[in-house]
């Protein structure tokens, strides 16, 4: 197995017990990235409570305006799996939709065709002809200049024609009100016929970290352990701007599914738990190699089609030590325990 302590090649035990010493002098580390698996998600739980530190997701933005969404307003929502089965209307809102696709019929009826409509309004609008065309879907009226060409009207009435609508958006490229909206739309429709709501997926097993997170802790990403307990602040609690304010000392890097380093690359002495090489601005203090969860071992991961857990077997199974296995080493050394051997 790689490991290294300051850019040169160390022994497992030696990189453990570094690493375990880093964390362990840390005033607040933050554990972050975490593009890893359910089982990597519950050992990087258990190591913020031993440390005392936070835990945050690469893609933790994303995922919050979401759950945020979710919180806050409620919605109604649909699996990819549903949506190919009975959906003959799609609205595809806003930027960052290139790759979504469905079949042009609906598997529980092919002798209907798929209607796929686009609501991209320019950036810095959405949000505004959101309102509009909510408001002419629910029948309400609209300023005068609201709907200059009558094509959000002419929208409205096709969305309110669908006997199963659904209405796909990424987190990722929406700002939380525009969701919110959004859910705000499902909801009207609902009051005529049958729309849901389908957010893709944050990269990164970004709400498998969430749901894992939730049955550890209570709560999804962006959570810490500064008190001995676990708090939940989406502000508070961010990896990035923990960093930037001088509040951490120290970071664990989780990632085995996306490559790269960490925004912060060398602002604070790094534990590195990476499946690739991967270009460092500063050597990390301490660095392993690890799995890819669901190709070198195997793994409990979110699926998109069903927006659920599944496990996934191994496709290329390896030697190599999976996230989990590293992050119990280092509770184990903090704990004053001998670590498992890799």
């Amino acid at each position: 197995m790689a490991t290294q302590v300051r850019g040169r090649p160390a022994t497992w035990d030696e990189a453990v017990r570094e690493a375990a010493k880093l964390l362990a002098a840390s005033r607040l580390p933050v554990i972050a990235g975490l593009g890893t698996d359910a089982a990597g998600t519950e050992a990087a739980a258990k190591l913020a409570q031993a440390c005392g530190g936070v835990l945050d997701h690469a893609h933790g933005d994303a995922l919050l305006r979401d759950l945020g969404a979710m919180r806050e307003y409620g919605w109604i929502v649909a699996t990819r799996l549903l949506a190919r089965a009975r959906a003959d209307a799609v609205l595809l809102v806003g930027p960052g939709l290139d790759g979504f696709a469905l079949p042009s019929k609906p598997t529980l009826d092919p002798a209907v065709e798929r209607r796929v409509f686009r609501f991209a309004p320019p950036q810095g609008e959405l949000l505004g002809q959101l309102g509009v065309l909510r408001a002419l879907a629910a029948g309400r009226p609209v300023a005068d200049g609201a709907d200059p060409n009558g094509g959000t009207a002419r929208l409205a009435e096709a969305l309110r024609q669908a006997r199963y609508g659904v209405a796909v958006w990424s987190a990722g490229a929406l700002r939380e009100m525009e969701v919110e909206a959004l859910c705000g739309l499902i909801s009207d429709l609902n009051a005529q016929t049958r729309w849901a709501g389908l957010p893709l997926p944050a990269p990164g097993n970004a709400m498998g970290v969430a749901q894992a997170l939730a049955w550890e802790t209570g709560f999804p990403v962006r959570v810490g352990f500064p008190r001995g307990r676990a708090e939940h602040d989406p502000w508070r609690f961010e990896a990035v701007r923990l960093v930037a304010s001088g509040e951490a000392d120290a970071a664990v890097w989780v990632q085995a599914l996306e490559p790269g380093p960490p925004p912060w690359d060398g602002r604070v002495p790094l534990v590195a738990l990476t499946a690739e090489d991967v270009a460092f601005a500063e050597a990390p203090a301490v660095a392993f190699t690890v799995g890819r969860p669901g190709v070198d071992h195997d793994a409990v991961l979110w699926n998109g089609d069903a927006s659920a857990l599944v496990a996934v077997r191994a496709t290329a199974p390896s030697e190599a030590p999976s996230v989990a296995q590293v992050l119990a080493a280092l509770v184990a050394a903090m704990a004053g325990k001998d670590a498992a051997p890799c």
